[in-house]
């Protein structure tokens, strides 16, 4: 069992000087739960945070995760200065004796890696706890308003399945992103090879019996039996071969005429240039808004936030984000700005990597085109020395270099391109010239026009047959690579399904305890059969999102938030916290919780102290909050619990933290001095007047109504409405006839002070 006993700051977050909060009593062996109250500002966050780091195996604080802000926002800004250490240390109660005091401190020169007392230590401690031991209002929020794979991670954190939820989201990626490229790179090369055959061929298509007829009528022209089948065909070339004239004439223009052939099989495309230019212009521009790419992924953040925000009174002016107070029409505004700005580029960016693939294809066909032409050109030039090819072989360098630009332009900003516009136009024009050297030499050696056309055939037929089994080739490759990718998808579908029965076994385990706790909560007889369901048939996030799943009013509804009110919601989700917390958080005996109250309705903030009693008397609970009344009530429900009041809070100083004495106590020491009698009153009236107050509230007593808030009821009003509400209730109980008559009373009580809320900001117990 593992508990709280001293918790110490120094130089993080609001807290310069070294604070310590002690929750252990003299003589007790174990510490207590401590209630600690502090207005909004006062430095009570402060400690939340250094908590939520301390505990943390990321060495994170979630609500700081933005830019200009994580690490660098968790010291003291002038702790550094000062040379004050930033660290936070705790000293735990152990029921196993492994764990004592622990210590993480803050390296300002390494601030993604801080500095671990005893790294065993920390092991334990993370290991000791599957759901994390914090929680923050704010946490509510996000995880009833998050849609449903959104809320299916949050359930990850707090059910410990992380593990699992990555790698689903890994494995989802894999999916998605390499296997789909595989598949477009295989089918980029299928479809330049069917280019060529038809460029070749003059057909249509590639198909087999396209390219069968276009061999056949070669071989008949040149009275070679018909074949029929493709593969044939090729068996066929060495015996047309053989009917070449052994001369050197008919050797060489064999040769001539495979390099013409290359030239007129060229795919060289005329608006290469043009698309290559506009993707590259496309490219620059994409690139000066380098910073809101890096931005892409936040885009979910500022969903969030805008969702809770619009779902928000206008009264609410805190950043669901950062918590700084904002105009909240400015914020909106603000949100919805950068939102349109990231959801623009991220398009931007899908629709580059789409353009990207598209000009691979055609770049790569031209590629193998101009390295085939270069190999051509060595034959032309043994024969003719003149022939020259400087641009060809340049060209090719160039193509080369395009290549690995597109495929790496959109995520790599270091890769440039740099291509003269006349680059096509100079290949051409050479291409050209060495044709018209060819023809002007064939002329000159006089071939026979049979040889000539039996060498062009040689050739078709050659160069037919090399493009033909490159297609087969990455045909079969492509055939493989599906019946691979199909193996993987089964493979992976039969893991996602392992991981979705275990996971939906633990939903099913915690739905009782999760209806147990929120009609502790609520003890709303008409919602009933809660449970988490995993939404199966959801698009890409299948299997990866979650809902909550109810019975309302005997109608199944699912997500809770068709029926439910925002308070509900909150209840619910608090509900689903403390079941995890409960149901696997077995050694780990404290909680953590940060203003959490918020998100209940005052009149059912009793119902959460009413949890904690019955269902977690034998946990820790360290809680902060800014509402002195809930506090009162938490001293008053709980008197054995460490309760302390932060007054004031000072840049250096940071808060000030005092022990909070009870009333009684407080008119001891006022009584022991005859000189303080008045100010016994004082606090006296006050504090019947509050107790008043609170019993009217509890009671739903009728108190009379007055428009201005400077008058509040007066003492004998609440006497009043208290017994009337008393005598509805229990009639002719003689504690109503105790409260009428404890009403006389007023005026001499009411003479100490007129009343304590207009006199005094104080609220005692």
């Amino acid at each position: 069992m593992l508990k709280v006993n001293k918790i110490k700051l120094s130089g993080f977050r609001g807290i310069f000087n070294p604070q310590e909060l002690d929750l252990t009593i003299k003589g007790n062996k174990e510490p207590r739960s401590l209630a600690l109250f502090g207005l909004n500002s006062s430095g009570k966050t402060s400690f939340v945070d250094g908590l939520e780091w301390f505990l943390s195996e990321e060495n994170k604080i979630a609500w700081l995760r933005r830019d200009e802000a994580e690490e660098k926002a968790y010291p003291h800004q002038a702790a550094k200065d000062k040379g004050i250490e930033s660290f936070v240390g705790i000293n735990f109660f152990d029921s196993e004796n492994k764990i004592g005091t622990l210590q993480k401190s803050y390296d300002h020169g390494k601030i993604t890696k801080p500095t671990l007392s005893d790294e065993k230590g920390f092991s334990g401690i993370y290991s000791a706890f599957v759901i994390r031991p914090y929680f923050r209002y704010l946490e509510v929020v996000e995880f009833v308003c998050s849609k449903g794979k959104d809320k299916y991670e949050k359930l990850a954190q707090w059910m410990g399945f992380e593990s699992e939820f990555e790698f689903q989201e890994k494995i989802a990626r894999a999916t998605h992103q390499r296997l789909k490229s595989y598949e477009d790179e295989l089918s980029g090369k299928v479809s330049t090879f069917e280019q060529q055959l038809k460029q070749l061929t003059g057909g249509i298509t590639a198909g087999d019996d396209e390219v069968l007829n276009f061999c056949n009528a070669i071989l008949k022209q040149h009275k070679v039996d018909e074949c029929k089948n493709v593969k044939q065909v090729w068996e066929k070339i060495p015996e047309i071969s053989k009917k070449k004239i052994a001369s050197s004439v008919g050797v060489t223009i064999d040769k001539l005429t495979r390099v013409e052939t290359a030239i007129s099989a060229s795919v060289l495309k005329e608006d290469l240039h043009e698309k290559i230019g506009e993707f590259s212009k496309k490219i620059g521009e994409f690139r000066k808004n380098a910073a809101l790419v890096a931005q892409i992924d936040i885009i979910g953040l500022y969903t969030k936030a805008l969702e809770i925000l619009t779902g928000q009174t206008d009264t609410d002016t805190k950043c669901p984000v950062c918590g700084n107070e904002w105009n909240r029409e400015e914020l909106i505004k603000h949100i919805k700005d950068e939102l349109g700005f990231l959801k623009k580029t991220r398009e931007e960016k899908e629709q580059l990597e789409r353009d990207a693939q598209a000009l691979k294809t055609i770049v790569n066909g031209e590629v193998t085109a101009a390295r085939s032409l270069t190999d051509r050109y060595k034959e032309a030039q043994e024969i003719i020395a003149e022939v020259k090819y400087d641009e060809a072989t340049t060209y090719l360098k160039i193509l080369t270099g395009i290549a690995d630009f597109i495929s790496r332009a959109v995520s790599d900003v270091s890769i440039q391109i740099k291509m003269d516009s006349s680059e096509i136009g100079k290949i051409k024009k050479e291409m050209g010239a060495i044709t018209e050297q060819i023809k002007t030499h064939k002329t000159k050696i006089q071939p026979s026009p049979e040889d000539t056309k039996l060498s062009e055939d040689i050739e078709k037929l050659t160069q037919t047959k090399t493009s033909w089994e490159s297609l087969e080739e990455a045909r079969v490759k492509q055939k493989f690579a599906e019946g691979q990718i199909n193996a993987f998808y089964a493979l992976k579908d039969d893991a996602i399904k392992t991981i979705q029965d275990n996971i939906k076994s633990r939903f099913d385990e915690i739905s009782d305890r999760i209806g147990k706790y929120f009609g502790i909560l609520r003890n709303d007889k008409e919602i009933k059969d809660i449970k988490i369901v995993l939404n199966e048939e959801r698009g890409r996030a299948a299997g990866r999102s979650a809902e909550i799943e109810l019975n309302y009013y005997d109608i199944s509804v699912r997500p809770a938030y068709k029926v439910l009110s925002e308070s509900l919601l909150n209840s619910l989700g608090l509900a689903v916290y403390f079941t995890c917390v409960k149901q696997f958080n077995e050694t780990c005996k404290f909680i953590v919780l940060d203003d959490i109250m918020n998100s209940l309705d005052i009149d059912k903030r009793d119902t959460l102290l009413d949890l904690i009693e019955q269902e977690f008397s034998d946990y820790q609970i360290i809680l902060f909050t800014h509402d002195e009344h809930w506090f009162q009530k938490i001293k008053r429900r709980f008197p054995n619990w460490i309760t302390k009041k932060i007054k004031n809070w000072d840049y250096i100083t940071g808060p000030k933290i005092d022990p909070v004495v009870t009333t009684q106590e407080e008119l001891d020491e006022y009584l022991k001095d005859s000189t303080k009698t008045k100010a016994a009153g004082q606090l006296l009236s006050g504090h019947v007047e509050d107790r008043l107050n609170e019993l009217c509230e509890d009671l739903w007593a009728a108190v009379r109504y007055r428009y201005s808030k400077n008058e509040p009821p007066t003492m004998e009003e609440l006497f009043d409405a208290l017994a009337r509400r008393l005598k509805e209730r229990i009639a002719t109980n003689p504690l109503v006839e105790k409260v009428a008559e404890a009403k006389k009373f007023a005026p001499i009580l009411r003479n100490f002070v007129s009343h304590s809320r207009t006199t005094s900001n104080r609220r005692r117990k």
